[in-house]
């Protein structure tokens, strides 16, 4: 088996992967509590839950099954649009998704777990929500790391980014919005359908916080991405440091001309954004090259730029093109 081969491979593995900690998340933790999170599958776990009440002799009727209809448009669009690559792998995970989740609900699976973890019947449906919503959040960096996608409102953030001038910040604002929608439209019709107002109160408390839980873990994963400081290095040997900096750490440096305020001395200060797991090493350095440098660090949130892993912007390379490779 060649390179390609084996690289093809380990890509599906991890969209497998993905698909299995989202179709767990959602089976055994977030629709038994009640809860649900946004994009198609949001719209589908409130079909399930007020189709079947979760019944696996209705499985036709089952959030997989409802996940992989709603998408059919999805992919078409990915297939118009964007690279084949993307748009196969992006089919490749909804259908993986699809068929874990029948899977599990045709043999009870989620309900045996369940009732292994409740079998006092003490569990609590915040630690349902807490756990499922912190899987939930590990399927998104998983899918974006392989340059494909979960459907749904991901899509949307995408075609909002093609079309906004705003960038990332409109396509993730874009997201929000769609995904707090869907749990709003959810709650409704769990009112309308059932006639328990607080049945479908709950049903959207629980679900926001399912998704705010999404959140945090997805940037938590994000941020160690591009895990990164900045060191602010006042200096009286700037050219020896940056050229020690630049050949030892690979990042690049910039030279900005300052002035003590207690010694009215003209200074140079050196600023050099490095990962975190080279602070050791520029402390080193620095130390080496200027003993009496003054330095201090600061914390990145994130960096974009050559150098750093940076998910969202290899992400938007790789796909805002209609390349058919």
């Amino acid at each position: 088996m060649n390179t390609s081969s084996n690289r093809t491979f380990f890509d599906y593995l991890i969209l497998l992967l993905a698909a299995l900690i989202s179709a767990v998340s959602l089976e055994f933790f977030l629709l038994p509590s009640g809860a649900i999170l946004g994009s198609s599958t949001g719209i589908a776990g409130i079909l399930d839950m007020l189709l079947t009440n979760l019944d696996k002799s209705k499985w036709y009727f089952s959030i997989g099954v409802w996940t992989l209809l709603l998408n059919v448009p999805v992919v078409i669009y990915c297939f118009a649009k964007y690279r084949k690559s993307f748009a196969l792998k992006t089919c490749v995970y909804i259908l993986m998704f699809a068929v874990i989740s029948v899977i599990f609900r045709l043999f009870g699976l989620a309900n045996a777990v369940n009732g292994i973890i409740n079998k006092d019947g003490l569990a609590d449906k915040v630690i349902y929500v807490l756990v499922g919503g912190a899987l939930k959040g590990l399927c998104l960096p998983l899918v974006l790391s392989q340059n494909a996608s979960t459907g749904g409102s991901d899509i949307v953030g995408l075609i909002v980014q093609r079309n906004s001038q705003k960038g990332s910040s409109g396509a993730m604002r874009a997201i929000l919005l769609v995904d707090v929608g869907v749990i709003a439209v959810g709650a409704v019709a769990t009112w309308l359908v059932t006639g328990k107002p607080a049945e479908a109160f709950n049903l959207f408390v629980y679900s926001v916080c399912a998704m705010f839980v999404c959140e945090i873990v997805q940037e938590r994963i994000y941020m160690g991405f591009s895990s990164a400081v900045e060191l602010e290095i006042t200096t009286d040997k700037p050219d020896e440091l940056a050229t020690a900096l630049q050949d030892n750490l690979k990042h690049g440096t910039t030279a900005v001309s300052v002035t003590g305020g207690y010694s009215k001395q003209s200074k140079t200060m050196i600023l050099c954004v490095v990962n975190k797991n080279q602070l050791t090493l520029a402390r080193k350095i620095i130390n080496q090259v200027d003993p009496d440098a003054f330095a201090y660090v600061e914390n990145v949130r994130e960096v974009i730029g050559k150098g750093f892993a940076n998910k969202e912007r290899d992400f938007d390379a790789n796909n805002n093109t209609k390349s058919k490779k």
